[in-house]
């Protein structure tokens, strides 16, 4: 049976912030997604996991809209996401990044983690184009949050670099840091620890959760390094097939026994 954890069961936690409601995603014939239904509190680091195929990915594309689900509902603070654009999800606050991370190589990092707090703009391009006095303020605002973001992810001495000269380590730093640069009241990391070695994902774990404690921040994360996600998480939420098997603590979640056949097959 799937593993349920309310509020209450979890010592009055904080009101939702993100709330999946009965979400399914068909592609044709195939269900991605079965009625996904788990909630998120405010300042929490959650979980995502689930063996190759699940829908992480597919559900991680329904929050940032880049899909529309066939059925159910995405909610944000309490406000329904079904008809928002793509464009909008990093005003509303929502902030991503991707498995492998997607830089301008040709900009300079500070540019690249610029990119990101610009979608947060007030400004219009009449107002850019002829340098208006606020669009000059907006312009210094945006140099000092993507700054301040370079130097919470450890990269402030990079700032003049052009991306191309980055490590691997170092361009998902970046993609981070634009991704925080929004603002984001929710930032949903895909895969953060891929691509990385021992010493860097612990490196990563300190910073996930600086971005929880210091950023005030609600992470959710898919990812496959199980000692990290274990270590890190508030909470773990596991699918498989499309549809969530269990939903808990770490330590609950370990315990429940459909989690272990997801990843290791029955033994017969």
């Amino acid at each position: 049976m799937p593993l349920r954890q309310t509020a209450a069961a979890q010592g009055g936690a904080p009101a939702p912030l993100l709330e999946v409601v009965d979400v399914t995603m068909r592609f044709g014939g195939i269900v991605a997604l079965d009625g996904v239904t788990f909630s998120v509190a405010d300042g929490r680091i959650a979980g995502l996991i689930g063996p190759n195929g699940a829908g992480k990915t597919t559900l991680f594309n329904c929050l940032s809209r880049l899909y529309r689900p066939a059925h159910g509902d995405i909610r944000l603070n309490g406000r329904s996401l079904n008809d928002c654009a793509p464009s909008a999800i990093a005003a509303l606050g929502i902030g991503r990044t991707f498995q492998s991370p997607t830089l301008f190589d040709s900009l300079s990092v500070l540019d690249n983690v610029k990119i990101g707090g610009h979608s947060r703009g007030r400004n219009g391009p009449l107002a850019d184009a002829f340098t208006f006095p606020g669009s000059r303020r907006e312009e210094h605002e945006l140099d000092r949050a993507a700054r301040a973001m370079l130097a919470f992810v450890e990269l402030d001495g990079a700032a003049a670099r052009p991306a191309a000269s980055l490590t691997f380590a170092q361009r998902k730093r970046v993609e981070l840091a634009r991704a925080l640069a929004t603002r984001p009241s929710l930032v949903l990391l895909d895969e953060p620890a891929g691509g990385l070695n021992q010493e860097e994902v612990a490196q990563l774990g300190a910073l996930i959760r600086s971005i929880r404690d210091q950023l005030a921040t609600t992470v959710l994360l898919v990812e496959h390094h199980m000692g990290l996600v274990m270590s890190l998480s508030d909470q773990v939420v596991v699918l498989n097939f499309g549809r969530v098997i269990a939903d808990g603590t770490p330590e609950a979640v370990r315990g429940v026994p459909a989690v272990s056949e997801a990843y290791l097959g029955t033994r017969h």
